[in-house]
């Protein structure tokens, strides 16, 4: 083999070396953290809506307040520091449902910001930890970072000194307790968590008994956004009609203009179950919408002169004479009673006397008793007869 090629093969393998070395030693510049804005993403905490801060935004802006506060959060994001002055956000606010009037209201009312004095802000925490569990927490991991560091010279000294044993079992126990302390306070910020969730179920299940309790009415708005009249739940067109035998001034002054009002009123209910099989022979139940379509569609069913009332005149007037003639005869209809005393032909009738027996009886004081008029009193003399009181 040529001595050149070995003393160039030779360089070049001593170059590779060194080089390598050179770059092992020289430290790797750090890697830069990749900006926010790279990952086009943005954490949204869980219990968000659990900060008392969020739930008092809530309640006094409603979803708009916790949109705009998002939107915010959202173009902070955007920036390697998420820290801005309020300019920065007026590029986004062209639309006028969002001026940068309503964000900066946001911002500085609500304490989810905080104000610096150079005129700058950025997003506090939500749901922090408290104090003393962040002090706590804080002191655990610098603990464990230090005991991390002592654990070869812990084991070393252990290994020599049996005494040393008892006191990593110590210090494993501290350890312990600082974990121990950590998961309380995770367990303790949970528990509140969940305890907020419950009373908030609580109160939207109170709101919705006495929202179901209320009667419910509508808002209905025009094309222009005016209220209209309030829309309530439609009646069963039966139960509309059955309210119609209530007795109120409208049903007097419809039997009145029928005609025939004294009977109309005494058959009340049989009138209304007659204008019931008449709506449904003519199909008319779906036009009865409320109490006022009923009494008008049942005032002009019993108007006089239509055929309807006609018929039911007639079929009222049956049934009267039906139940006179069943009736038993009242025994005082050969009687007037005038302010509260009983009196026939003009003559009065005393209150111990038994009822009148026929058109043509008259009260005979001596006997106490009724006497009934003469077959031979006939014509004029039976009626100057009648005509006298008897004593």
């Amino acid at each position: 083999m040529d001595r050149p090629y070995i003393q160039n093969l030779w360089a070049m393998l001593t170059f590779d070396a060194v080089k390598r070395k050179r770059y092992e030693k020289t430290p790797s510049p750090p890697q830069q953290a990749t900006p926010p804005y790279a990952t086009f993403s943005l954490q949204h905490p869980l219990m968000a809506m659990h900060d008392p801060r969020m739930q008092d935004l809530f309640d006094k802006e409603g979803p708009r307040g916790t949109g705009a506060y998002w939107i915010i959060i959202e173009k902070l994001s955007i920036l390697p520091a998420p820290r801005a002055k309020l300019e920065y956000l007026r590029p986004y606010c062209k639309s006028k449902k969002m001026p940068l009037s309503y964000l900066k209201k946001i911002i500085s009312e609500f304490q989810l910001f905080n104000l610096e004095e150079d005129g700058f802000f950025s997003p506090e925490e939500l749901n922090p930890v408290k104090k003393k569990e962040k002090e706590t927490a804080k002191n655990a991991g610098e603990n464990a970072g230090s005991d991390a560091k002592n654990d070869e010279i812990r084991q070393k000294t252990s290994e020599l000194n049996p005494e040393n044993q008892v006191k990593n079992q110590g210090n494993t126990l501290k350890d312990s307790t600082v974990e121990e302390i950590v998961c309380k306070v995770f367990k303790e910020n949970i528990k509140d968590i969940i305890t907020a969730a419950a009373k908030e179920k609580e109160t939207t299940a109170d709101a919705d008994n006495d929202a179901n309790n209320s009667p419910t009415t509508l808002t209905v708005c025009d094309d222009f956004g005016r209220p209209q009249a309030p829309l309530y739940p439609i009646r069963p067109w039966r139960e509309l009609v059955d309210g119609l035998v209530e007795k109120t001034p409208w049903l007097e002054a419809t039997c009145m203009h029928s005609g025939y009002g004294a009977l109309l009123m005494r058959h009340i209910k049989v009138a209304v179950d007659c204008f019931k099989q008449h709506v449904e022979v003519y199909d008319k139940w779906h036009d009865l919408l409320n109490e006022s379509d009923a009494r008008r569609y049942f005032a002009n069913y019993t108007k006089g002169g239509q055929r309807t009332s006609q018929a039911l005149y007639a079929t009222l007037l049956a049934l009267d004479a039906k139940q006179k003639s069943a009736a038993p005869p009242d025994p005082y209809r050969y009687e007037q009673r005038i302010d509260g005393r009983r009196t026939y032909l003009g003559c009065t009738i005393p209150d111990n006397a038994p009822p009148r027996p026929d058109a043509t009886a008259f009260w005979n004081e001596s006997t106490r008793s009724w006497s009934s008029q003469m077959p031979h009193f006939v014509g004029a003399n039976a009626t100057v007869e009648q005509g006298k009181c008897h004593s």
